[in-house]
């Protein structure tokens, strides 16, 4: 069967019709001609993988990564890098018109990763059979890996030592690699359905790991999530960004893309100017320090303990005394602040997007500016809707390409209350 690729949706997918009937196809580009092989029928598309490309579509190469199309962690490397962020550009912008009824001509700007490969500091390797490497596309499937080119140098480097341990290490899942490049030095995450015991910790880290591994910690998966049952060495490690340095313990969440670690913070600072700040999810105060030099106080909280410890920490490492976290679910932290002056809450919600309860505090609190990070565009699109309803104005949207060759999209939106400029 062949098809025309009329543009990329989100998910990775190139979209086409035949007789009527939408196609969903993996692996295609924009204005190609294609012939595919059905995988599957739903009652509202067709999903369907390219078999062979008759007519090349806009900015197609030949994928550099020799597990592609095998591997499901890549959607996008058949596709040049610029031609990727125009992609994800006019999809974030579909949602907004689609999803959110908002009409925008284009974004404010793009911020790319400056390098296409090679940025990611967080990975997490599947391991079946003793084998290690990632799930096939929308699969359980394990494709063993040799390397992985959207991972920092470093830790494929460590790819043999990984591979003993996949062997050693009985019930094991996954194992997580955190790399510190200002540090060089590793973390490690050994996740699966029992636990390791603390002396056969030990004696990983010190037989089957170079030094530059600090840490390994046994996590057994609990209602899907990886839980500490022990742990060997330190348990932290630290990354730069711009002038400010972070402590990043094993349990907290930081940034994956190491070439933004200072252009994406700055970006979501720039031209603010205000007193009071609220940041629920704040992580380890990546943004929140950035943000410190543009307001008088900032308040952080995180529902995860382990990153308020990093953030109270790196604010006193960094001399800031101006902010202050707690350890809260974001609907805790906004109740106890509301009724008070909120000049600019930043937001950063789950891919679900804003909860009833967000959405009663900016309606009722009405901070004079919102900036609302997200990596969901559709959630995204849908409140936006709502924000607008309530009386904000977009002052600008830009693209964060945090994940090249991947379908995801992070965006950085600006809002203004319109009561407020008045």
């Amino acid at each position: 069967m062949e098809l025309v690729v009329q543009k990329l949706t989100y998910g990775g997918y190139g979209v086409g019709e035949v007789k009527g009937r939408k196609f969903l196809v993996r692996y295609a580009a924009p204005k190609e001609l294609v012939e595919v092989d059905v995988l599957r029928e739903t009652r509202i598309y067709t999903e369907a993988v390219v078999k062979r490309v008759k007519i090349e579509g806009e900015g197609r190469r030949q994928a550099p990564c020799k597990y592609y199309m095998q591997c499901g962690g890549c959607q996008l490397q058949h596709i040049e890098y610029d031609h990727q962020l125009r992609a994800k550009a006019d999809i974030l912008l579909d949602a907004f018109e689609r999803i959110g009824k908002i009409k925008l001509s284009s974004v404010s700007g793009i911020l790319p990763s400056k390098e296409e490969f090679g940025y990611r500091t967080r990975v997490q390797f599947k391991v079946q059979g003793g084998q290690i490497g990632f799930f096939a596309w929308k699969s359980k499937g394990l494709v063993p890996v040799e390397e992985c080119l959207l991972a920092q140098p470093k830790i494929n480097q460590l790819m043999p030592s990984l591979k003993k341990i996949a062997k050693t290490v009985e019930d094991l899942q996954e194992i997580h690699v955190l790399y510190s490049p200002y540090e060089d030095e590793y973390l490690l995450k050994l996740v699966g359905t029992s636990a390791v015991q603390s002396q056969k910790l030990k004696d990983i880290k010190e037989s089957l790991l170079p030094k530059e591994v600090v840490n390994v910690g046994s996590y057994v998966l609990s209602e899907g999530k990886p839980v500490k049952t022990s742990s060997f060495g330190r348990e932290f490690t630290y990354f730069r960004s711009g002038k400010f340095l972070l402590r990043v313990s094993s349990g907290s969440f930081f940034q994956i893309n190491h070439t933004l670690y200072e252009d994406y913070p700055k970006l979501v600072a720039e031209g603010e100017r205000v007193k009071r700040v609220l940041e629920p999810h704040c992580s380890v105060g990546l943004f929140s320090l950035w943000l410190s030099e543009k307001c008088d106080v900032l308040f952080g909280s995180s529902a995860n303990q382990s990153e308020v410890k990093d953030a109270i920490y790196n604010a006193k490492m960094n001399q800031i005394s101006k902010v202050s976290f707690a350890h809260q679910k974001a609907v805790e932290t906004l109740k106890s602040h509301m009724g008070e002056v909120i000049d600019l809450l930043v937001l950063d919600p789950p891919k679900e997007g804003l909860s009833k309860f967000d959405r009663t505090f900016i309606s009722q609190n009405k901070p004079a500016r919102i900036i609302y990070k997200s990596s969901e565009p559709t959630t995204l699109a849908r409140d936006l809707n709502t924000l607008t309803s309530l009386g904000y104005a977009i002052e600008s949207v830009y693209l964060v390409d945090e994940l090249p060759q991947t379908f995801h999209i992070s965006a950085v939106v600006k809002l203004m209350l319109l009561d407020a400029i008045s």
